[in-house]
């Protein structure tokens, strides 16, 4: 009973840690690229800026999109069997964050590509 309950605590919590991994590598990453004067420089054709930035949402969306579709699934079934409460909450709280956490990602990812970096 009480691993079942971690790991549904663990997919409930997944979307935040992965939107706050981004978040702590973004900011990172461009104060350190900003102050060093790197800002011009490119990766690939790409500003390194905006490219650390686009790494950084790719690697945290991919894992809260599959938390959010595994969450979706795990609703979908607790809907056709008879749950306790504290399953059905933890459930749907786990759709909620990581639906978003989701938008919480993307909201962090698309200005890099709409304002300069370093500005």
């Amino acid at each position: 009973m009480t691993g079942r309950r971690t790991g549904q605590l663990l997919l409930a919590l997944g979307g935040m840690i992965a939107w706050a991994v981004q978040f702590t590598l973004i900011y990172g990453a461009t104060s350190t690229l900003c102050g060093r004067g790197l800002a011009d420089a490119t990766l690939l054709g790409v500003g390194v800026v905006q490219f650390t930035i686009l790494a950084a949402t790719i690697a945290a969306f991919v894992p809260a999109a599959i938390l959010l579709v595994v969450s979706l699934r795990e609703e979908r079934q607790r809907r056709d069997q008879p749950a306790s409460a504290t399953d059905s909450f933890l459930n749907q709280t786990s759709v909620l964050i990581n639906g978003l956490s989701l938008v919480a990602i993307l909201w962090n990812g698309v200005p890099a590509f709409i304002l300069p970096a370093c500005a």
